[in-house]
């Protein structure tokens, strides 16, 4: 047995249309169209890649031998209307297969969104949770959506259907929290996605918030803005996309983030009011 390159089942040389399934029990399962929608294949979850799902099938041979082999699928990882994981499987002919992934997502210390879920196993009727780790970095992309890249791959990519939690953020915290509704196994709920990092402010006045991943690696979201001198202690950026786009929020920066070196506030400052305009200092993009 394997998978061809365009996902379809081949035994014994032939090819078996037919369509994958997610199982409530997290099950990948092939269905035969052609053999009264018979189960041809049942397989475990192992791990996730940008534009594939890796899984097992353990199989008894003719000899009796029991074997374990390891297959990919390929395809999109996507998310739904209701902020679901999907991996849409690539298919030759007609619509793609689409698996629904309805448990719990979140955001571990290192930035990834981890996947959990319950796997019951049959034998001995006991549930073992199981994760599932995306690997990717986070972007404000098409319509200021917050986007999860896997692996810099733009055709795997979460993008989040939600809001800023605020509309002010203080650059000294370092952090943006952004909540987006999800609905898992039927049930609805408000989640915040928690990024952390540091604000970093470039001499052309560009904004970068750099977040650390695992191994200490580093990306940054870079944003636009028009700023403002509030007053002697602060300055704020009604902060925009790459693409220009007002994102309805206001980052303040104030003095001491600056720490011993009072003087690049001052500087900063007086930059700002030299070459002001009415709705503040423009970013080109």
């Amino acid at each position: 047995m394997k998978i061809s390159r365009l996902n379809d089942l081949i035994e014994e040389g032939k090819t078996t249309k037919g369509k994958w399934e997610l199982t409530p029990n997290h099950e990948l399962q092939y269905k035969s169209k052609d053999q009264n929608e018979e189960y041809k294949l049942t397989g475990t979850l192992i791990a996730v890649e940008p534009g594939a799902l890796v899984f097992s099938v353990t199989e008894r041979q003719t000899d009796q031998k029991i074997v374990t082999s390891i297959h990919k699928l390929g395809g999109s990882w996507k998310l739904n209307p209701k902020n679901q994981i999907t991996f849409e499987v690539e298919k030759e002919q007609g619509r793609n297969d689409v698996l629904t992934f309805k448990g719990t997502w979140k955001v571990n210390d290192n930035h990834e969104i981890v996947y959990t879920y319950e796997k019951t196993q049959l034998k001995r009727k006991t549930k073992e949770s199981q994760e599932l780790v995306f690997k990717g970095y986070w972007d404000i992309t098409d319509k200021n959506r917050l986007t999860y890249l896997l692996g810099g791959d733009s055709s795997s990519a979460f993008r989040f259907r939600g809001a800023f939690q605020t509309q002010s953020i203080l650059a000294k915290k370092g952090e943006i929290r952004y909540q987006v509704g999800v609905e898992v196994v039927g049930k609805h709920k408000i989640q915040t996605i928690a990024l952390f990092g540091k604000w970093k402010l470039s001499r052309d006045l560009s904004l970068d918030f750099e977040i650390e991943y695992a191994n200490g690696r580093k990306k940054t979201i870079t944003f636009g803005g028009d700023y403002a001198c509030n007053d002697t202690t602060q300055i704020s950026v009604n902060l925009k996309s790459r693409a220009g786009q007002p994102l309805g929020i206001e980052l303040i920066f104030t003095k001491d983030i600056f720490g011993k070196d009072g003087q690049a506030f001052v500087r900063l400052q007086k930059s700002l009011e030299e070459s002001r305009v009415e709705a503040g200092v423009r970013l080109k993009w």
